[in-house]
């Protein structure tokens, strides 16, 4: 079990958030995690190296994303799995800006790895994940 400690902190928006410090402790092996699965090929080929690894870890968010996306039925027409994520989801689980955030859903788009489709004005982006493995 790992002790907390609270602490204050002024966030990115100016108001103070609620901030858990963790107390690191050594593993024990009964522990149980989640984790996100990273293709060792984002890593290990060289055609990825000219992506960077903030676009790496947001692909690997995405992949988590479409088995979500695959247990709710989410298929368009042509039997393609789609995801809704928002830029301002992406700017709270990376902690950037939206400058970033946007960067970064151009940079897998340019590479080929993602796929936006626009619905119109005020709905979401369905966001089409392309296998890269």
């Amino acid at each position: 079990m790992r002790n907390l400690e609270k602490e204050q902190r002024l966030g990115r928006n100016g108001i103070e958030n609620l901030c858990i410090k963790p107390t690191f402790n050594y593993y024990t092996g009964e522990e149980q995690f989640t984790f996100f699965k990273l293709p060792k090929c984002l890593i290990d080929d060289a055609c990825f190296l000219g992506l960077s690894i903030d676009a790496k870890l947001l692909y690997v968010i995405f992949l988590d994303r479409v088995l979500l996306s695959i247990k709710n039925g989410w298929v368009d027409e042509n039997g393609r799995v789609f995801i809704y994520y928002s830029v301002i989801n992406i700017c709270e689980i990376l902690n950037c800006g939206t400058q970033k955030a946007c960067k970064l859903l151009d940079e897998l788009e340019t590479f080929g790895a993602l796929e936006r489709r626009r619905q119109g004005l005020g709905k979401p982006n369905k966001l089409y994940l392309k296998k890269v493995f």
